[in-house]
């Protein structure tokens, strides 16, 4: 469990690295750049390619609370993110601040599910009703919508369906998810039409920040891709919110395809932001951080707390 923990968080981090170069970008843009093949691709437009986000940063950062704390304190997550917000990062989803003080009821935005790697990966490993509720509550710090948390529920059932080797393919996992008790009927029929289609849905017809377009987009890329590359190209190429739309398809993708490439693991750096708000809280002070090594110790002592 600790290997397919590892390429959750890793294929998310990735994600964000690798969609860092074509965020917020139209896909006429994009493709006027050239080709996309490693993450520094289009260093030379795009200077902060490869260092992380709030994409990988907030669930780098609930997974260290639920550590500290031996459980998850939704109080002390919403405490979390604002002192995040307050270290400046670079690269910030403008609605995050507003959306901790009053979680949005209107808008089916897909920022929302930016943390949804950790809890899934808790609602995993600890038993018990409550535990599957984790990427709802924790979605609801920001979110009172319905549709979102009925997406959360989604990518938490199929992330969860991986780690524990319920599902080994995308075949099998798309099959349980559309046998799930409680998943909704909305959310099959996403599913369903992913199965139904024939090629990756183009990403730059669902250059959107919405759920359903995004879930549409990064199930298909699982469902027609051949490597965990070409589903991650496929995704930048649509721009809009390309580091999340890529996290989700990473998170998934990560457990799915051998192997994952190195020389874009190699190319991720950690924000000064989560530089600065993991050396406040650890023993890593003097330490040059990865994102390599952080994952490696996180996936380690999670995996201690396995029911």
């Amino acid at each position: 469990m600790e290997e397919k923990i590892r390429k959750a968080l890793l294929g998310w981090c990735l994600g964000d690295g690798f969609g860092s170069q074509t965020e917020g970008m139209e896909p006429e843009a994009v493709g006027a750049l050239g080709e996309l093949a490693e993450v520094y691709s289009f260093e030379e437009e795009v200077p902060h390619c490869g260092i992380s986000s709030y994409v990988s940063d907030l669930p780098i950062l609930f997974a260290l609370s639920f550590l500290e704390l031996e459980r998850v304190d939704y109080d002390h997550l919403r405490s979390t993110y604002r002192r995040y917000i307050k270290e400046e990062p670079d690269f910030l989803e403008p609605s995050l601040e507003d959306a901790l003080s009053n979680p949005m009821e209107k808008g089916e935005r897909v920022f929302h599910l930016g943390r949804s790697v950790t809890g899934s990966i808790l609602s995993a490993l600890l038993s018990g009703p409550d535990s599957k509720m984790i990427v709802k509550k924790e979605v609801a710090l920001t979110s009172a919508n319905e549709t979102v948390q009925e997406a959360a529920d989604l990518y938490s059932q199929a992330l969860a369906a991986l780690i524990l080797r319920e599902a080994d393919t995308v075949d099998e996992l798309f099959l349980l998810l559309l046998r799930s008790r409680t998943l909704g009927d909305e959310m099959k029929s996403l599913v369903q039409g992913v199965r139904n289609s024939e090629a990756i849905i183009n990403p730059t017809t669902v250059n959107s920040p919405h759920i359903r377009p995004t879930l549409l987009s990064i199930l298909s890329a699982l469902q027609h891709a051949a490597t965990f590359k070409d589903g991650m190209i496929a995704l930048a190429q649509g721009g809009g919110s390309s580091r999340l739309h890529c996290a989700l398809y990473g998170g998934l993708a990560g457990m799915l395809f051998d192997p994952l490439p190195e020389s874009w693991i190699a190319e991720l750096h950690v924000s000064s932001a989560l530089d600065a708000m993991i050396k406040k809280q650890t023993l890593y002070r003097r330490e040059t951080l990865t994102f390599e090594k952080i994952i490696d110790s996180l996936s380690k002592k999670l995996c201690e707390y396995e029911e």
